[in-house]
């Protein structure tokens, strides 16, 4: 069994989950996002999210590899030239191929965590202020990034050759620049997103698998004798 022929079988357990995710919600693929979201199910979508994102990128980078592209010289704007504004949005913004740099809480800078209405403070003289109940968390307040992300990631499983040339020409531009390693490599170092050490649902599964993957050397396809 070659590496493409894994490829096909994760990409199909990944459009699995995300139809699953669509289903969830009631959402159509490129239709309009839902007005409001349970909590209960926000939080079952976000638990799939982020590593099956992570693994859709380590497929296209699979894919990616050994592809062979031209990087076409940039060119100035004409003086002169306004842009004119960004249309009204229904564009499906493009995966995005890197992963998000680690987060370290070490060097990271203090900062304290307001929870819950805030003080009342009053005098005697002075009416005592009415308290404000915090919002509920029920549901979601603005779901249309959480609705984006959806299909976004729907889209870029549709489209994966297109996207592992755009990874290809981005690596390829981005080495011609002289950029550091962490710059044009798509994996960060360390564990991927969303990768959590027991496996608890099947999206677990296709992460680690195709973090496996992607950390080998690719071999040649498997010829008939």
């Amino acid at each position: 069994m070659n590496d493409e022929v894994i490829i096909n079988y994760q990409v199909t357990a990944l459009m699995r989950l995300v139809a699953s995710m669509f289903a969830l919600f009631g959402l159509v693929p490129n239709g309009p996002v839902i007005a409001s979201i349970p909590a209960d199910i926000r939080r079952r979508v976000l638990r799939v999210l982020q590593p099956a994102e992570s693994a859709l990128r380590r497929v296209i980078l699979m894919k990616a590899r050994g592809l062979i592209v031209s990087i076409s010289p940039k060119r100035p704007a004409p003086k002169g030239l306004r842009l004119k504004g960004k249309g009204t949005g229904d564009r499906i913004p493009a995966f995005v191929l890197f992963d998000p740099r680690k987060w370290f809480r070490e060097l990271a800078k203090p900062h304290r965590i307001l929870r819950g209405a805030g003080p009342r403070i009053s005098g005697f003289d002075e009416q005592r202020p009415a308290f404000e109940p915090s919002v509920p968390r029920s549901a979601e307040a603005n779901p249309a990034n959480l609705c984006r992300r959806l299909q976004v990631l729907q889209n870029a499983l549709e489209t994966i050759p297109a996207q592992a040339k755009r990874l290809a020409r981005l690596q390829a531009r981005r080495r011609a620049a002289g950029e550091p390693l962490r710059r044009t490599e798509p994996r960060r170092p360390g564990w991927p997103p969303g990768y959590r050490k027991h496996h608890t649902h099947p999206v677990d599964e296709i992460l680690w698998d195709c973090d496996i993957l992607v950390r080998r050397e690719p071999r040649p396809p498997d010829h008939k004798r």
